[in-house]
């Protein structure tokens, strides 16, 4: 394949991971809203409160094989039955256990009701194990299959939940949607995978696969595990601490609005992250490249900042009304927290093309001993503000830590570089020249 058509496709993926990640975004705002209005700060506290339970057990199912996954499809294309086959098992039998630990946690300390809801949120979770197939369409640049999945499941979805609402359906049956989307994308899943000439009948467990896999994931499960711990445990905290289910409704409101713009660094990275794994052997060109991206997104996260601020109360009294008045202000100081996140996500995709796991798990590290404290001292003094407040203290000075001291600065230089807007015109040059 020729530099042109290859430069195309990149974009071309790029284009349909981010059709799909904004039908999310519009679904989330559009139904999503509706459903937070309908079941009130209580009962969306809940919802949310179990899948921050289940986010934390998750990686004992997810390992980290994201990225790893990926690049061992790039450069071993002839073994992919046996790379997704381990990885599929891995995931399947990690599943199991978080049905196990997620609902043994909360029947310690919950009501049955908020038990019943984590047991049928984290059911979702074993069907999430077919996600795998995407890992090939990404190793493959074709994000065109794996974005008209998630908009049929969109779709789907959100015309289920219209007619819940309509109908007025207890608790219950939104959270059994969680499990209802997992299902409807496990299928197309399928469906397209058979479609370009696979089977799934066709895998097979190595045990050498999976040596070679936890061997380089385990550094990114350690990380992931403490990530999701300072990033899923603050509805939980705020309920420790705070003893008002509401509170965390009101919360989960604010951050659901802040963190929709969170689709955008994910989507771009692992649309082109193929591309900057490719380029192992020029250096130079791959620092190049990550500066490039990293432009982009430091860009980007600082003009929704400058948005967020100028009408975000108009925004969440439009969306919410006025079951969610404590949610503007939350947003306000959540919404700072994308600058850290979006330049992160580069960074953690480059860092694995590199096989620099190690620094990842060095930040997240970093980020739970911040996070911790932060967290004890600004929740009971500043109450749902202080959750937000806490995410912020730990996201920007975790990444200064690390950036600093990591190879004598070479992160925080590559930050600050990525700052200078000359970058962003390289961009626009080399997506004309794609067309």
């Amino acid at each position: 394949m020729d530099t042109s058509q290859t430069k195309n496709n990149y974009f071309k993926n790029s284009l349909w991971i981010l059709l799909e990640k904004v039908s999310r975004i519009i679904s989330g705002i559009l139904v999503g809203v509706l459903v937070a209005r309908y079941l009130g700060p209580a009962q969306f506290g809940t919802i949310s409160y179990a899948l921050s339970i289940i986010a934390i057990f998750t990686i004992i199912s997810t390992l980290g094989l994201d990225g790893l996954v990926v690049r061992e499809l790039i450069t071993r294309k002839e073994r992919i039955n046996e790379i997704l086959g381990t990885a599929f098992w891995l995931r399947f039998f990690g599943a199991i256990l978080v049905v196990l630990l997620a609902t043994s946690y909360s029947y310690l300390r919950d009501t049955p009701e908020r038990v019943m809801i984590v047991f049928l949120i984290s059911i979702s979770i074993v069907f999430q194990s077919l996600t795998v197939i995407d890992f090939y369409f990404q190793s493959q640049v074709k994000g065109k299959y794996s974005a008209i999945n998630q908009i049929i499941t969109l779709f789907l979805s959100a015309i289920v939940k219209l007619m819940l609402i309509y109908f007025q359906l207890p608790l219950i049956w939104f959270a059994s949607m969680v499990v209802f989307e997992s299902v409807v994308t496990a299928v197309l899943q399928i469906y397209f995978f058979k479609q370009q000439g696979y089977f799934i009948g066709k895998w097979s467990f190595s045990f050498d696969e999976t040596k070679k896999l936890l061997f380089y994931s385990w550094p990114i499960i350690i990380s992931a595990f403490i990530q999701m711990l300072y990033q899923k445990s603050n509805e939980i905290l705020i309920l420790r601490f705070l003893h008002d289910m509401d509170l965390v409704g009101q919360y989960a409101a604010a951050v659901r609005i802040s963190e929709a713009s969170y689709f955008i660094p994910v989507a771009i990275v692992a649309a082109v992250m193929p591309g900057i794994i490719n380029t192992n052997d020029n250096k130079e060109l791959q620092k190049e490249r990550f500066i490039q991206l990293s432009s982009i997104l430091v860009w980007l996260s600082i003009i929704i900042i400058i948005g967020g601020l100028f009408f975000g109360d108009w925004i969440i009294g439009l969306l919410y009304k006025n079951k969610y008045y404590l949610s503007p202000e939350v947003f306000k100081i959540h919404i700072f927290s994308i600058i850290p996140s979006f330049f992160g996500t580069a960074l953690g995709g480059w860092l694995i093309a590199q096989n620099r796991q190690k620094i990842i798990t060095m930040l997240q590290v970093v980020n739970l001993i911040v996070y911790i404290p932060a967290c004890f001292y600004l929740i009971p003094k500043y109450e749902i503000n202080g959750a937000a407040m806490a995410i912020n203290v730990t996201y920007y000075f975790s990444l200064f830590i690390v950036c600093l001291f990591y190879n004598k600065g070479e992160l925080l230089k590559l930050f600050f570089l990525s700052l200078n807007p000359k970058h962003l015109n390289s961009v626009l040059l080399y997506i004309r020249k794609s067309k």
